[in-house]
């Protein structure tokens, strides 16, 4: 741990100096550093070891650049950044005053309907920006997104295609493997499909709308959301086409998602 601290400190310098190490997301060790003249946080999330040694750095910068370029939006975290320390490769976007999606729910269960909508509201809005400059998520789950002043913020949209877009061969697969949970990935990811795309992130949605709304992700077995008390008959066929098996069944992307919807307006 103190050979990556060190390493991540040496990289970082002399704008960041690496102030602590936070609680990992899956196989990703994560710092806060700060800035030396601002005091700003850094949030800098290092990848797995195997998963790093097989990432082109270089690639991965420019295409994390090109990300911070697209991704210009008030309901996104953009990333600011990414290169190697020692021998992992890690990204860096602004840190967050708030909590997750995941520590929510763990801490209370289900959110009371109105709150539910107005995340999927923020989520599908930030989605929209993100496809239609051509990025997917890849990796839409509550611990990407972030709940602060009264707004959800989607994070690390676009980072897993920046990770298969810099490996070769099967390093693709192995991304996936290593930065993505089973539960949010839509079947034909599951079944190795390497390239995500935006119906992916809509199938993501469903499973956070339904998670939301009952405290647990859908199964085979599952409720529909259509028959839960309390849920619009509007907000449960949007999460059943988001959650289609067949892709084309879905939601194209997440703008065609958004324009079903009764939104409220105001923070969540």
């Amino acid at each position: 741990m103190a050979d990556l601290r060190a390493a991540l400190g040496h990289a970082l310098e002399p704008l960041y100096r690496v102030e602590r190490e936070v609680r990992p997301i899956g196989s990703c060790r994560m710092f806060v550093a700060l800035g030396r003249t601002d005091g700003v946080g850094l949030l800098v999330k290092v990848l797995p070891g195997a998963l790093s040694l097989a990432i082109d750095s270089s690639r991965f910068e420019q295409r994390v650049r090109r990300l911070t370029e697209q991704l210009g939006h008030p309901d996104l975290v953009a990333p600011r950044g990414a290169g190697r320390a020692g021998s992992c490769v890690y990204h860096t976007r602004p840190f967050v005053e708030g909590t997750t999606l995941r520590a929510w729910l763990a801490r209370h269960g289900e959110l009371p309907l109105r709150r539910a909508v107005g995340i999927l509201r923020d989520v599908l809005t930030g989605l929209a920006h993100a496809h239609a400059t051509g990025v997917a998520h890849g990796d839409l789950k509550p611990e990407n997104i972030l709940l602060a002043d009264g707004q959800a913020l989607v994070a690390d949209a676009g980072i897993v295609g920046a990770v298969v877009d810099s490996t070769t061969g099967n390093a693709g697969d192995a991304a996936t493997a290593a930065l993505c949970t089973a539960d949010y990935l839509a079947p034909e990811r599951r079944a190795g499909e390497r390239a995500p795309g935006p119906r992916d992130d809509v199938f993501a949605v469903g499973v956070l709308a339904h998670e939301m709304l009952t405290g647990r992700p859908p199964t085979q077995d599952a409720e529909a959301l259509e028959t839960v008390r309390s849920v619009p008959s509007w907000l449960g066929e949007l999460a059943r086409r988001c959650c289609a098996p067949d892709p084309g069944a879905r939601w194209a992307d997440a703008s065609a998602a958004l324009a079903h919807g009764t939104w409220p307006t105001g923070g969540i």
